[in-house]
């Protein structure tokens, strides 16, 4: 009797540290991914400028250390309980930009803002690209907000997939970049 209490107390124990685990990924995968994006986006040449949370939204910008181009990230777990990180997975919204130094940037800024007066675009909606100008810095951005599977980027034990996250950055930063010199060139 005494070695079956002893194994059950040690399956109590063993699955008590599988919760305790699985509600410390819960709340931290977010600092995971923000540690993640940092350490991607500098292993391609940038470098982090500017970093601001508020412990739910995560907001980074790098700029590229030679093309001067900068990337912005805006980070937000949208999973931060384990049943729903259980259902749906581990999901961040998350808002990617791209942004060059424009030479006359209020100019360009004013013609792109003409461009696009539709009221039917709903900027929240993923994978809708717009434009938008920091005029202090005469940089102007293309920007794009993903819903993403967090999952994709880890591995167990909280290990990162750096050439998927990579990857997945690089094709972001591509498609926003081919689309704001589409609109600078039009």
């Amino acid at each position: 009797m005494s070695e079956q209490l002893d194994r059950t107390f040690g399956q109590l124990v063993k699955r008590s540290w599988q919760r305790f685990d699985e509600e410390i990924k819960t709340r931290e995968i977010d600092d995971l991914l923000v540690g993640a994006v940092i350490t991607a986006s500098v292993a391609q040449g940038n470098a982090l400028i500017d970093l601001n949370s508020d412990g739910n939204h995560h907001y980074l910008r790098f700029q590229h250390l030679q093309n001067k181009h900068r990337l912005m990230f805006q980070l937000t777990h949208r999973t931060g309980t384990i049943t729903a990180a259980r259902i749906m997975g581990h999901h961040a919204a998350v808002t990617i930009a791209y942004g060059e130094y424009v030479q006359d940037a209020q100019t360009v800024w004013k013609a792109l803002k003409s461009e696009v007066k539709s009221g039917f675009l709903d900027v929240g909606e993923p994978g809708v690209l717009t434009v938008d100008a920091d005029l202090g810095t005469g940089y102007v951005y293309v920007q794009v907000p993903l819903l993403l599977d967090l999952d994709q980027y880890f591995a167990d034990h909280y290990t990162v997939k750096y050439p998927v996250l990579q990857e997945h950055i690089a094709a972001v930063a591509q498609a926003c970049a081919k689309y704001l010199h589409g609109r600078i060139a039009a």
